[in-house]
This record gives structure tokens, sequence and C-alpha cells, in this order.
């Protein structure tokens, strides 16, 4: 395999936040071999490249489930490939959505994530995605004012809430509305812009290094994980993946807090 794309929370990542020894030694084996490690995740850009720094390794970063494509040197944004916001109409019909389900709302832009809260209660912040985020607290006027901007850029909303219920009927109602969202944590509902994905991010940038589908071993453990892993050479599913991931991908590895991405990678080392 010549590029190893890896989702973050749930997958590279530990319940605590935290990497794994195992996978920080495989993907600097498997990075000095030639591969190309690269990071796929919901989260922004500030929070991922830390990853990079703790690897020790360049490699590159699709960010915000695919709306920000960097490649990555000595732990910092060397060359943004790729950015992509989301439209304003689509913004305004979100925003009302979730007001109207009482479901908080954090608006990322590429240096910091706008908040809104309408249940301070119902908020997660015990859960180290949560926690990840640089975040700004704005009042619902704030965020109407926000949203005349015509120059303002969101990468991606993510929709959030203890109720899981509460969040598959907004995406059923997003749906509605047009709206495409997905869970990348069962407390997350995300929005990117329209036609972006983890998957449509990865093909564009193995189309830029010239590497081929059948070429990705991809790892993911949750639904914005999946288009990636439909698009990859070799899809692997976390032991603590959602079940219809586990049902799409090729393999099945370890759990997240057993090193599972470390299992796959040191296969394809000598």
């Amino acid at each position: 395999m010549k590029l190893a794309a890896i989702d973050l929370d749930g997958t590279l990542l530990d319940r605590r936040g935290n990497i794994p020894q195992q996978n920080i030694e495989a993907l600097q084996n498997f990075s000095k071999q030639g591969g190309v490690v690269t990071i796929a995740t919901g989260r922004n850009s500030i929070s991922a490249k830390e990853v990079f720094e703790e690897l020790g390794i360049d490699g590159y970063l699709i960010s915000s489930n695919g709306s920000f494509v960097a490649e990555m040197k000595k732990g910092a944004i060397a060359h943004v490939l790729k950015r992509a916001s989301i439209e304003i109409s689509t913004l305004k019909r979100a925003f009302f959505l979730a007001q109207k389900a009482k479901i908080s709302i954090i608006a990322s832009r590429e240096t910091q994530d706008d908040q809104l809260t309408f249940d301070e209660a119902n908020l997660v912040k015990d859960d180290p995605y949560y926690q990840h985020f640089n975040l700004q607290h704005q009042t619902f006027d704030e965020v109407v004012k926000l949203l005349e901007d015509p120059s303002l850029s969101y990468l991606k909303l993510a929709l959030t809430d203890k109720e899981e219920k509460k969040l598959k009927k907004l995406q059923q109602d997003l749906k509605k509305a047009g709206i495409d969202s997905v869970f990348s944590d069962p407390h997350f509902l995300e929005i990117t812009p329209k036609d972006v994905t983890k998957a449509h991010s990865l093909l564009f940038l193995a189309d830029h290094l010239k590497i081929e589908p059948h070429e990705i071993v991809a790892f993911g453990d949750q639904e914005n994980d999946l288009a990636m892993l439909k698009v990859s050479g070799t899809s692997i599913a976390m032991g603590n993946a959602q079940e219809q991931v586990k049902f799409l991908a090729d393999k099945v590895t370890k759990t997240n807090e057993e090193a599972g991405v470390a299992a796959i990678i040191n296969s394809y080392c000598g």
C-alpha cells in the first residue's frame, strides 16, 4: 500500500484522545518506507495538525470531513491544496432547523469554532471530540448577523446533543430540506459543503500524488468514514466501529484501545 488514510477519534486515538505508542511507531515505520500517511478527520485543521506533531512525521491532512486538504511538514501546514465552504443558504436552513430542535451548533472556520448553545446541560463536554474545538461563544443574534456576511466561510457545521434520538430526527429533517449530514461521533451530526466528503478529498489527494485508489488503505469507525472506505482499495473497520462500518469493510482490526491501526500497518511493513 502506498497511502494510509486514517480517521482520528475512535480510530487512531484511544478513548482519552491519545495516540497509542504502537500506532506512533507503526506510522513512523510506514513513512520511513515511503508510505504516505494521511489523517482524515472531522476535526478542524488546528486540532488535527497537533497529531502530526506527536507522530513526528510528514504527510497530508484531510480535515473538517473533507473541506480542507493540506500537506503537512514538521507538524505544520506547509501547503493548502484545497478548501471549501458551506453555502450561506444551507447554513441558514441548518441553523433554523437546529434552533427549532434546540440542538447546539458548532460552526467551524479555519481558525476558530463559533458555538451557539441552546441547552447547556445537553453538551457532551467530557467527550474528547468536543474538547478539541477552539470555541468562541456566540448569541443567536450574533450568528444571524454573521450569516448576512457574504465573506463568511464555514468549512463544517457540527450539531451536537447528548440525545442521539434528537440528532437522528434532525438528520431526517435536514434531508427533507435537501441537506446531507453524517455522524462523526454518536453525539455529533455534521454538515459539509455540497459534494464534499472525506472520500472526495481522498480521491483528490490521490490524484494529486499520482496514487491509484487500489493503493490506498483506509481506517474508520463512524458513518462519516463510510464513503472513504468505499473508494479505498482496502477498507479497515476498527473493532469498536459501528456495525454498518464493519459490514462494509474488507477487514475488522482490533479496537482503538488496542492500537488496531498498528496491527494492520505493521503487516504492510517489512
